[in-house]
């Protein structure tokens, strides 16, 4: 009897995974209850439970209080040994990307920090683009984007909700894009930044600073940009000479 309900639950458990490998449960949706799962199996809610629980701690599920249980959103491998866009990061991975425009804003009083990485003169505008960034329709990412206007005049006439600005830099004006510069680190978000992104308010997120250049080392852009830490990682290869 023990070893029938033990190669229940197994079953039970292999047939939700591979549901959710295939996409058949698609991430961030919400499961059937136990409830529900109990009378489709016909099995106890003990033998559910330990399914589940299984599914949990193999990081596929999450149950969030009061609302259900969730398909988990697998993180995001941001690989540093290249240099590549938040669109060509998502195509890589199957996902969907997209994003919600916030602002787009042209500044001629930019902040220092964003005067120094940009090499900008006293009379230099700047675009400040502030937009969510998502995969699949659920938010990745926070990002502001400053970019001279000397370099991409009109741009936002070329700038909407499915846009890369890698590609618009490369089509539309015709840059040669070189080296980036990043820098990483642990951050609380703002409230601003956490209702955006939909999380709690001690959620911490991966800041990344990255400043990009031309071939001509000419700065092309910087960028602040803050990643849901439950969402990303970040990899590198590191070559022992």
């Amino acid at each position: 009897m023990e070893k029938a309900r033990e190669a229940r639950y197994r079953t039970i458990y292999k047939q939700l995974k591979e549901k959710i490998e295939s996409g058949e449960y698609k991430q961030g949706n919400r499961i059937k209850t136990e409830k529900e799962l109990q009378e489709e199996y016909g099995v106890s809610r003990d033998t559910i439970r330990r399914a589940l629980s299984h599914l949990e701690n193999e990081d596929y599920i999450v149950k969030r209080p009061a609302l259900g249980t969730f398909v988990k959103h697998k993180k995001s491998d941001y690989q540093l040994s290249k240099m590549e866009s938040f669109t060509e990061q998502m195509k890589s991975r199957g996902i969907a990307p997209s994003s919600e425009i916030i602002s787009i804003e042209l500044v001629s009083n930019p902040e220092r920090q964003v005067v120094r990485e940009l090499l900008l003169g006293e009379e230099e505008k700047c675009y400040r683009i502030t937009r969510i960034r998502k995969g699949d329709e659920s938010p990745m990412a926070y990002e502001i984007a400053y970019i001279p206007q000397k370099l991409c005049p009109n741009l936002q006439k070329y700038l909407d909700d499915t846009s890369s600005l890698y590609q618009i830099y490369e089509e539309v004006y015709h840059l040669r894009m070189g080296d980036g510069r990043i820098r990483l680190e642990a951050d609380m978000p703002g409230i601003e930044i956490q209702k955006s992104l939909g999380i709690a308010h001690d959620a911490p997120v991966l800041r990344m600073e990255c400043t990009t250049l031309l071939e001509d080392e000419t700065p092309l852009y910087y960028v602040e940009c803050y990643y849901i830490g439950a969402k990303y990682y970040f990899s590198t290869v590191l070559p022992r000479k």
